[in-house]
């Protein structure tokens, strides 16, 4: 019972700095939390952004990057296939400028069937399905996504099922490069499509977006089966995944060279756009961390100043109770004890100050990047930053104390006391 009664006992005028210091540990963990709390919802905010911005793909397209195919149902015209764009783009080459990058095939083209009353277009895309949804975004109504052993088999959208007349498990015919008819079976039915980098609507077809200057819907079929299609595996376009961001400069420097001879192929980024963007948000954030560590080291300074200042009183205490034999594992508890105790209250104190008073949104200070509105997030890593914060004042307040108690001789404490 004795350790509890000593652990608060003999600080007297001394217990106001204990408040106090706690008070400031209240206010230090509640700025920090704040601060850390806004810190990691721009962090959010900039990987969202860079998640729908994807400044590491790199597009290689060519001049025409659809090929028009043409084919009267009815007549006296027999079927036709009539190629109008001719791809320049060999995937061999993509790969050789690749290097370690990932790439993703695509073939864009379009169907475009003639009758007597009509003209109905669709938009065909040869995709690689498990790279192709590491991109772009589809989700399934009805049935299931392309696999990558599928052959003749056809996703779509549901504009496009309702132009074309077709459920889950029916057929419908695409005319190939070859002038024969290729049936390709339905085996799933999108709700909603976003395709990275989609190409420019040329052609009156059905769409879920109608007044989208994209295309938002089409026919997606396994790469394979469009090179069928198309009679060749030359690409439309496609989609170079540099490592990181940062490896875009190089990466776009080698597709440069592995090309340059052919005219007819373009190179589009985003990585530009992408740090003209988020470089002034980046700078901002910076500075908002260099103020709130500098506000948390001057704070934990004068929490470290407060308790030293209560504890050089105690030194003499705690060398009598060692020189009667007091153990040092009960000594430390009775230096650190009232230490902990004013860490944990400040600490509890100003986590509640942080989530009750944080702003639900916080616009942060930048000129050029137009992210929005940031989420404040109090997540697990700020609740440590407090804690670590608290615990490094209080130590920095109380080793001192102990190291004399503890470690030092007795005599040299007792004497300074003039005993």
């Amino acid at each position: 019972m004795i350790v509890p009664r000593l652990v608060l006992a003999g600080f007297g005028r001394r217990a106001i700095e204990l408040i106090l210091a706690a008070l400031v540990i209240a206010a230090l963990s509640a700025v920090i939390a704040s601060a850390s709390a806004v810190i990691e919802g721009a962090r959010a905010s900039l990987y969202q952004f860079e998640r729908k911005e994807r400044p590491d793909i790199v597009r290689v397209i060519g001049r025409f990057n659809r090929a028009l195919f043409e084919l009267p149902r009815s007549g006296n015209l027999p079927p036709a296939t009539l190629p109008v764009y001719e791809p320049r783009i060999e995937p061999e080459e993509v790969k050789a400028a690749a290097a370690n990058a990932t790439v993703v095939k695509r073939q864009s083209l379009l169907r475009n069937v003639v009758t007597e009353n009509s003209v109905s277009n669709v938009y065909i895309f040869g995709v690689e399905p498990e790279l192709e949804q590491q991109i772009s975004v589809f989700h399934i109504s009805t049935g299931r996504f392309l696999a990558a052993n599928d052959q003749n088999v056809a996703v779509l959208d549901r504009a496009s099922a309702l132009s074309l007349g077709v459920r889950v498990g029916d057929s419908f015919p695409v005319r190939t490069a070859a002038d024969t008819d290729l049936q390709l079976t339905v085996v799933g039915i999108l709700d909603s499509l976003r395709l990275h980098a989609p190409p420019l609507t040329t052609v009156s077809a059905p769409a879920l977006q109608p007044s989208a200057a994209v295309v938002t819907s089409g026919v997606f079929v396994p790469l394979r089966t469009s090179e069928e299609i198309f009679a060749r595996p030359s690409l439309t376009d496609a989609l170079v995944i540099a490592k990181s961001p940062n490896e875009v400069p190089a990466l776009i420097e080698h597709i440069r060279q592995q090309f340059r001879l052919n005219t007819g192929v373009f190179i589009e980024e985003s990585y530009t756009r992408y740090l003209r963007d988020v470089r002034d948000f980046q700078l901002t954030l910076t500075l908002f961390r260099t103020v709130a560590l500098l506000a948390g080291v001057l704070a934990s300074a004068v929490v470290a100043a407060l308790l030293h200042d209560v504890y050089e009183d105690r030194c003499y205490q705690y060398a009598v109770l060692a020189a009667v034999g007091f153990p040092p594992f009960h000594l430390l508890t009775l230096i650190l004890g009232p230490a902990l105790i004013v860490a944990i209250a400040g600490i509890f104190s100003g986590i509640l100050l942080a989530a009750g008073f944080s702003p639900t949104q916080f616009e942060m200070p930048s000129l050029l990047a137009n992210l929005g509105a940031v989420t404040p997030r109090l997540s697990g890593s700020a609740i440590a930053v407090v804690i670590i914060a608290a615990l490094a004042a209080v130590l920095a307040g109380t080793v001192r104390t102990a190291w004399i108690v503890v470690g030092g001789p007795l005599a040299r404490t007792l004497r300074k006391d003039e005993l």
